[in-house]
């Protein structure tokens, strides 16, 4: 197979390729050529047409051989027996010799320059095509791909998996004892770790990343995190806490309306933006500023497909202005934590509730000339102001575009935000905000399966160091430091040194800001926290985990540690080792170069070692940056 030979380096391959090619007529070559193409188109996506140039040239030589050798062969036994040939008939001989020869040659030209239509998108399809397709799309989709979701999701085909993850159940996070606001003194150590700092929720966080199997409701979350932020920066406390971190879980599929309304009100949100004790007679701006300008409909009017609407002064025309804000921060008023479950507790475990006489009960003009009557209650006042910014025009193709940024690419098309948008808008049944629709939409999009060749850098994104922690995990098996039993989880030490301390954003804007540039004019959020020192970090990482492992603590019991032992008897083969491995940690996108000097640098281990054989392909893939980026 034409292609298949080229990602694999098989050097073995291309002799037994001559030989074939002596085997047959030139005729019987020129289909092998076509047939082995319509195979490589299939089996090796990732290929660019110029990874392809040397093969093409070894069937030019083998198709030459295969149009030659035979007559020269038939040329000598005639002179051995004596016989001779007409200077007529060699010239026939000779004539049919080249007109083969040509044709052949001729043959893989064209396919050559066919090459880069093979790689034009055909689509998901209903099923994967291959192990290729299904681990890129479990890399949008889950924590990271592993061998087995791999087998699964090819068995099953797309749609059934996605439903059986809209369905599967919730890990999440369990309701924590009720503690007081102050730490007692006699609360150290342990108890302080796990009633006063969010060390519970990191280490059930990545327990359920790692084993869990609602694998995309917990990415869906975690996108809407980074969109609607509540931080332990300043809200520290597990119990605090972990009812923002279910509300997110409860609604990632559901509706983006009732998300809205529960965030509103969760009193972790109302902590962090101010909304709770906020009162008619000083009305606070910060909930309302950032609901708009961060949590829904953005600074700037936006088109359906994402992009800004621009005034007859050549300017992005504004969403709203300070009065919009003002009117929005009135809305909010009257709202405050509920009775406090015991003496000296503040009430974050229930919604926040509201006193009717610290709300502002003036009328209020809000998005789109709509204006709130007087004299609502606070309840009604809020319906009313959520209403109107979920109808806004603006809330479909903004969220559409953060989400697309989150899962599949950080530069979308604006026709793949017009298609999600359009989802948001009408969901099919008329219903408006369902984000299972949504994420459905965004997964399964022609765009996200889009590859070209040569690659086109402007699409992907830079994976957060959580991501790369998970997927790195998720590839290899991970368990126990002994290898005995489960991970315990304590993994946020590793993506604290490499930029992204978990559930502690340093502000509003997430971990990193989704107007992070790059050059050439390009957005990358996730370069936010990528630089000299984290890029070292990561490396690092790779490194503890390949060659060495997390080692039992106080704070780790059991440790952390990946298994190589199902790739160890590929050792042997380091073609097959490093093909194995381009499908699970790469999705088949790694470049030829790297193919082969990652093949070169396994032959130099010995191969008695056959676990440092896989380590050192494991760490060599790991830590480029054709890994880093996922696309």
């Amino acid at each position: 197979m034409l292609f298949a030979l080229a990602a694999t380096r098989h050097h073995n391959a291309e002799e037994n390729f001559v030989e074939v090619f002596h085997k047959k007529t030139p005729s019987q070559n020129v289909f092998i050529v076509l047939d082995a193409l319509h195979q490589s188109e299939e089996e090796s996506p990732w290929l660019s047409a110029a990874s392809a140039c040397r093969t093409l040239i070894l069937f030019i030589f083998a198709a030459s051989i295969s149009c030659s050798v035979p007559t020269r062969r038939i040329s000598i036994n005639m002179i051995s027996m004596g016989e001779s040939m007409s200077n007529r008939a060699r010239a026939r001989r000779y004539s049919r010799i080249a007109v083969g020869g040509v044709l052949c040659i001729l043959t893989v030209m064209w396919t050559v320059s066919a090459a880069p239509q093979w790689n034009v998108s055909k689509g998901w399809g209903e099923s994967p095509r291959n192990a290729t397709e299904a681990a890129r799309f479990l890399e949008y989709s889950t924590w990271g791909p592993t061998s087995d979701s791999i087998a699964y999701l090819q068995q099953v085909g797309y749609s059934r998996f996605l439903d059986e993850q809209f369905e599967a159940p919730m890990s999440s996070y369990p309701d924590f004892p009720i503690v007081p606001n102050t730490r007692p003194t006699d609360c150290v150590d342990t108890c302080q770790r796990d009633n006063y700092t969010v060390y519970p929720l990191q280490t059930r966080f990545y327990t359920n990343a790692l084993y869990g199997s609602d694998q995309l409701r917990q990415r869906v979350a975690f996108a809407l995190h980074q969109i609607m932020v509540v931080s332990a920066v300043d809200i520290p406390m597990p119990g605090r806490l972990a009812p923002y971190l279910q509300t997110l879980d409860r609604n990632a599929f559901g509706n983006f309306r009732q998300l809205l309304y529960e965030i509103t009100l969760n009193p972790a949100m109302g902590n962090y933006l101010d909304m709770a004790g906020n009162r008619a007679t000083n009305p606070n701006e910060n909930y309302a500023r950032e609901v708009l300008q961060l949590f829904s409909v953005g600074l700037t009017q936006l088109n359906p497909d994402g992009t800004p609407r621009i005034g007859g002064d050549g300017q992005p025309i504004p969403t709203y202005d300070q009065s919009l804000v003002n009117s929005f921060a009135r809305v909010f008023t009257g709202w405050d934590f509920a009775a406090p479950p015991q003496t000296g507790v503040t009430n974050y475990f229930v919604p926040m509730v509201a006193t009717q006489s610290r709300h502002d009960v003036l009328a209020k003009t809000l998005l789109q000339g709509v204006t709130l009557p007087p004299n609502q209650t606070a309840a009604k006042d809020l319906s009313d102001a959520l209403d109107n910014i979920f109808n806004h025009p603006n809330v479909g193709p903004f969220i559409a575009k953060q989400l697309i940024q989150h899962f599949v690419t950080s530069n979308p098309n604006p026709a793949y935000v017009r298609r999600v948008a359009d989802v948001f808008a009408n969901n099919g049944a008329g219903v408006r905000g369902d984000l299972r629709a949504v994420v459905r939409a965004i997964l399964l999009d022609d765009e996200a399966y889009a590859y070209a060749a040569p690659p086109d850098f402007s699409k992907g994104h830079l994976k957060h160091p959580i991501l790369l922690v998970t997927n790195l995990l998720r590839a290899f098996n991970v368990r126990s430091a002994d290898g005995l039993g489960l991970s315990d989880g304590y993994l946020n030490p590793q993506n604290q040194a490499m930029g992204m301390d978990l559930f502690a954003p340093t502000s509003v804007f997430s971990y990193f800001s989704p107007s992070t540039g790059i050059p050439g004019g390009l957005r990358g959020p996730e370069f936010g926290v990528l630089n000299t020192s984290t890029a070292i970090r990561r490396a690092n990482f790779v490194n503890t985990m390949v060659f060495s492992r997390i080692a039992v603590s106080t704070n780790s019991p059991a440790g952390t540690a990946l298994d190589f032992s199902s790739l160890q008897p590929l050792a042997n083969t380091p073609e097959q080792l490093v093909l194995t491995l381009n499908t699970l940690m790469m999705s088949g996108r790694i470049s030829t170069a790297d193919f082969d000097a990652i093949v070169a640098a396994v032959r130099v281990v010995p191969a008695t070692n056959s676990l440092r054989r896989v380590q050192t392909a494991v760490y060599l893939i790991a830590t480029s940056a054709q890994y880093q980026v996922s696309r």
